[in-house]
């Protein structure tokens, strides 16, 4: 491939990022110095990261100043992480990653930027493939690199090794050469040093078929979110977040609010990135942003009125019965007893902003609000819940939880029930 077809592939993928600030994992290696060139001279808006390991001596200061030295010629702001010796005490890979990752996500916190991005390639994921394969061979462990994932972008991913190189050679890329790669101490180096060459003495063509393999996964996967993103639950449908990180299931979303009659772009595109709580609505339906969530609700209207309750088979909001029992017993989502002597009328009322109550079960009070945060319940289930109240305690949220101090165990009781 040449050195032109390489990067138009790799520029074709990231040109809708060209406006982004992306912080860009540098190792100072091959892989992640050639992509820190190729977005420079594409004048994409990067900063460059580097975590020094402190595990090779003087090559991993060598490795730190080559990256040092490449961003203060190209006046890029560097963000450096230095781990102290023998601090890594577990696997060194896997614990080294994790650090790596938390830092990163940090630093694009702190400094505003919108992407983080990775130098890694197509031979990184044919040997997950393989390490997957020799880790955990009872399972189906196909398990794949994404090329994004959340705010993670990897633009070399379906590129070979070898074209990386060529590139390098090409545009005289100097990079520094990190000697623990060619060490076949961990699993990784020894499929990539001697498992990986030796299957390709006896199959040239072995990379060209684990790659279509991959591109298969890949489009199956994509298929399987697209079929399974609206997901029906009894009143409302909910697609998760996580399932529209790829372009293509995100096209189909977007495509498909307009059965919901979303048909504006630009406020769907502007409404997938704001915060809990924002909604947008259509002349039929609601689409509300709820944590790890996306929900979609046919509008309707909300009563809001307050309901007196007296002895006997209540009509509203619900049927809702009142009824002394001489055979108290513990509360539960359908049912509860209070004392007798609870005065009438009870109130039936949606929650109000302030409200408190005593948990049954639990110590102290808590508001009704942090009690729903706690549930996880979405902002349409808090919209449809109800309370029973006297005067201005709250005596049960229905079908929920009683209040500690009006519940009756044994005995005579006022059983409530729905």
């Amino acid at each position: 491939m040449s050195q032109c077809i390489f990067e138009n592939n790799v520029l074709k993928k990231i040109k809708a990022f060209k406006e982004k600030k992306i912080l860009v994992s540098m190792s100072g290696g091959l892989d992640s110095t050639v992509l820190a060139y190729l977005l420079l001279k594409n004048n994409f808006k990067i900063s460059v990261a580097h975590v020094n390991y402190s595990l090779r001596g003087n090559e991993s200061l060598k490795n730190e100043k080559f990256v040092r030295d490449f961003c203060k010629s190209n006046k890029l702001k560097l963000h450096l992480k230095k781990i102290r010796k023998g601090k890594l005490n577990k696997s060194i890979q896997i614990e080294a990653r994790k650090i790596r990752y938390d830092w990163f996500k940090k630093v694009l916190i702190d400094f505003n930027y919108d992407l983080i991005s990775t130098g890694h390639h197509l031979d990184d994921n044919i040997e997950n493939i393989l390490i997957g394969m020799f880790r955990n061979p009872s399972r189906n462990n196909l398990t794949l690199i994404p090329e994004q994932n959340k705010n993670i972008l990897r633009p070399f991913l379906n590129e070979k090794k070898d074209d990386i190189i060529s590139y390098a050679k090409a545009n005289k890329i100097d990079f520094s050469v990190d000697s623990s790669n060619s060490q076949d101490y961990y699993l990784r180096n020894r499929i990539r040093n001697i498992l990986i060459p030796e299957i390709e003495r006896i199959d040239k063509n072995f990379t060209k078929k684990v790659s279509d393999i991959i591109e298969e996964i890949s489009s199956n996967k994509i298929e399987f979110e697209m079929d399974n993103l609206f997901i029906q639950e009894f009143d409302y449908t909910k697609i998760n977040k996580q399932d529209l990180e790829n372009e293509n299931t995100l096209k189909y979303f977007i495509e498909n609010l307009k059965n919901f009659n979303f048909y504006n772009k630009k406020e769907i595109l502007n409404f997938l990135i704001a915060k809990t709580g924002k909604k947008i609505v259509s002349n039929t339906h609601t689409l509300l942003s709820d944590r790890e969530l996306f929900l979609i609700k046919r509008n309707k209207f909300i009563d809001s009125n307050e309901y007196e309750l007296e002895m006997g088979i209540n009509q509203n909001p619900f049927i809702i019965k009142l009824e002394m029992s001489d055979e108290a017993k513990k509360p539960n989502s359908r049912e509860v007893c209070l004392y007798s002597d609870i005065k009438l009328p009870l109130i039936v009322r949606r929650p109000k902003i302030g409200d408190t109550f005593y948990p049954y079960g639990m110590k102290g009070k808590k508001k009704l609000s942090k009690f729903f945060k706690d549930k996880k319940m979405s902002i349409f289930a808090k919209q449809n819940q109800w309370v029973l109240s006297s005067r201005d305690d709250i005596l049960w949220i229905i079908g929920e939880r009683a209040d500690n101090r009006f519940i009756k165990t044994k005995g005579k009781c006022l059983k409530i029930s729905i």
